[in-house]
């Protein structure tokens, strides 16, 4: 669904990406990607469910944990997460299309603050994430556009 790597924040995504496993084993797609910004989407599969069949919390998280992680590494400086926190509003279930759209509020030197809001097709909010990412060294894609970043 992204675009072809044009931006640099394309490009980090599109960096990123190659060496995560979780994000598309989840069937997530990144939508957009902008400097201090990143959508992804999802649809929700009976193996994500739990004892409610409703999706896991731990799907959710998931979710917005990915376009938080792309979010604050779309500037090129290589971000962790410093900690997070996810208040959950209404359940998903199979079928539904979920959408994390994670937003910068804050980004100094070394640390950052990202809010991630969970929707589903209804445009019903599902979640609401509150990401800190931490600097560390490195840069995710180098001068020729290659990955560059070991975490």
């Amino acid at each position: 669904m992204l675009e072809p790597a044009t931006s640099l924040a394309q490009r980090v995504v599109t960096a990123m990406l190659a060496k995560d496993r979780a994000t598309p084993m989840l069937g997530m797609a990144v939508v957009s990607a902008a400097e201090g910004a990143c959508c992804i989407e999802m649809t929700v599969r009976e193996d994500m469910l739990n004892g409610y069949e409703t999706c896991h919390g731990g799907v959710l998280f998931t979710l917005a944990d990915s376009a938080f992680a792309f979010a604050c590494n779309s500037r090129n400086l290589c971000m962790v997460a410093a900690g997070a926190q996810i208040d959950f509003l209404r359940p998903a279930r199979v079928g539904d299309i979920l959408r994390a759209t994670a937003a910068e509020i804050s980004s100094g030197k070394r640390l950052g603050l990202y809010d991630v809001t969970v929707t589903n097709q209804k445009q019903q909010t599902v979640a609401l994430f509150r990401g800190r990412s931490c600097r560390v060294d490195g840069v995710v894609v180098n001068d020729a556009g290659t990955e560059s970043a070991t975490v």
